[in-house]
């Protein structure tokens, strides 16, 4: 591969890692109007299930993955497309929303720690990463409780934020293991999603699955159960398999640090909760910790410059 090609690579790789979390930043919104009609397993199945059929589309034809793989499949459905969300969606029942948000940004370093352990040439956690680190959980603490009184300790919600943050970081590891496998990326997306669905299906009896046909097709429901199952399910884990696999689990994380700032960009615009200026100055630090986690300024044009061929 020659240096161009690598450099394309780079880029694209950091390009598709800051699409999907930009994505994922505002589907908050969809969900929370979703909310309205449907339970959180009702909307977390039908996206799903979209998804799943959105991607036989693209890649119709059936890919012949060998048995002793089906095991990572299937490792990769429970930890991503299902027990991520499903933990994160429980925790806001016993704690709040400010609280997910700041524990769930010690999900890089999670990732960083477990892919470390796994893969010896994955990206070292040096002086830039912790820095950043510091910065950006600095700027999303500021953002989360700007003149809010509900940042609090809640023992079980609380840990299940840190779990989720767990889960999420084994689904790195497991992505790029998948990619190791050398299919195509679309291919292996919907394998992990149809596993997913699989061990959704026994909690749609617990929570007795009802979905009415005129609410589905309501035109506000169903234009945000399609965005949630065609762009932030199909085409964003597509889009992050790829970022892994290309400028490797790491590097790809570290873009989760600036979802808050593009939650509240969406927020002030769609839902008309205005920034104060404290929360634009948070954005600002939240960003700049992206920047520096990325090896700073000059350093990241640098990386831009050339591959990290993890795959």
């Amino acid at each position: 591969m020659n240096n161009l090609s690598r450099r394309a690579d780079t880029i694209s790789g950091h390009l598709a890692a800051l699409t999907t979390v930009s994505i994922w930043s505002v589907t908050y919104i969809s969900t929370k109007v979703l909310l309205t009609d449907f339970t959180p397993i009702e909307i977390l199945f039908i996206r799903f299930v979209i998804a799943v059929l959105a991607l036989k589309l693209i890649v119709f034809k059936s890919v012949g993955f060998r048995k002793s793989e089906q095991i990572y499949f299937a490792l990769s459905g429970l930890t991503g497309p299902f027990l991520y969300f499903l933990i994160e969606n429980s925790a806001l029942i016993y704690t709040t929303a400010v609280n997910v948000s700041i524990i769930l940004t010690i999900t890089p370093m999670f990732t960083a720690i477990v892919t470390r352990f796994f893969y010896k040439d994955e990206r070292k956690l040096d002086f830039w990463f912790y820095l950043g680190f510091v910065a950006a959980l600095s700027g999303i603490v500021l953002l989360s409780v700007k003149g809010a009184a509900d940042l609090s300790f809640n023992p079980e919600g609380d840990l299940m934020s840190v779990s989720a943050g767990i889960v999420w970081a084994f689904y790195s590891v497991l992505t790029r293991k998948i990619n190791s496998f050398g299919y195509n990326t679309v291919s292996v997306t919907r394998r992990s999603f149809e596993y997913g669905i699989i061990y959704m299906i026994p909690l749609l009896f617990i929570f007795d699955f009802h979905v009415e046909t005129a609410e589905l097709l309501k035109p506000v429901n169903l234009s945000n159960i399609i965005f949630l199952g065609l762009f932030a399910s199909a085409v964003s884990f597509t889009l992050w398999n790829l970022s892994v696999k290309k400028i490797g689990a790491v590097t790809a994380i570290i873009y989760l640090y600036i979802t808050p700032v593009i939650s509240a960009l969406a927020a002030d615009f769609f839902l008309g909760e205005k920034l104060t200026l404290t929360g634009w100055l948070a954005c600002f630090i939240i960003t700049l910790g992206l920047i520096i986690s990325q090896g700073g300024p000059k350093l990241l044009l640098k990386k831009l410059g050339r591959s990290s061929d993890n795959s």
